[in-house]
């Protein structure tokens, strides 16, 4: 007995000693987005990007927790109403968290949520008296669901491709429910792998 307690204390103690390893890289995207919602009828997609740095452990063979820090543009266009030409543009600080399930040792698939920071939202219109651009008020947190699949090229370099689902409303009107849809394909490339 005495000797099933010393092994199970030394599994224990060298469970919680054993080294951590965390995987650290960078990564770019081309976002292509719209709005949802009620009243969007008029809005138009519009190209954007992110980019910024990423990290992964390995909790299993078949899951992966994938984390990042990233600076996000999501630019949308508008059938005008009141002027030639409207946009929409605006900067995030992105912090996507996500569950990544390892199909193959190639191929995974990635679910989980984005927390965006919105530090910029600018409107963009052009009159015939020439174009102006606005400052408005956008509310400052913004909750996305993710869901993508992607393709290990080669042990450091990942492509994926993933939706973001807004909840948020990205407009402090009311009467105008719009919430981000994009489009992000992305490119990730592991350069360091942490030791702790």
């Amino acid at each position: 007995m005495l000797k099933k307690i010393i092994l199970a204390a030394l599994i224990v103690t060298s469970a919680a000693f054993a080294q951590v390893q965390i995987k650290v890289g960078g990564r770019a995207a081309f976002n292509y987005g719209t709005i949802w919602g009620n009243n969007t009828d008029i809005a138009k997609w519009g190209p954007g990007f992110s980019a910024g740095v990423s990290a992964k452990k390995d909790m299993t063979p078949l899951v992966t927790l994938v984390s990042g820090l990233e600076v996000d543009l999501r630019k949308i266009s508008v059938d005008p109403v009141l002027y030639e030409e409207q946009s929409f543009s605006f900067w995030y600080i992105d912090l996507p968290l996500m569950a990544r399930f390892n199909v193959t040792p190639q191929f995974f698939a990635d679910a989980g949520l984005n927390f965006g920071f919105n530090f910029i939202a600018s409107e963009k219109v052009k009159t015939a008296l020439g174009t102006e651009n606005n400052d408005i008020d956008a509310p400052t947190v913004a909750l996305d669901l993710i869901a993508g699949a992607g393709f290990t090229v080669i042990p450091n370099l990942d492509v994926n491709l993933r939706i973001l689902f807004g909840f948020t409303n990205m407009s402090e009107d009311e009467d105008f429910d719009s919430k981000n849809l994009r489009f992000q394909l992305g490119v990730t490339y592991w350069f360091h792998e942490f030791e702790f």
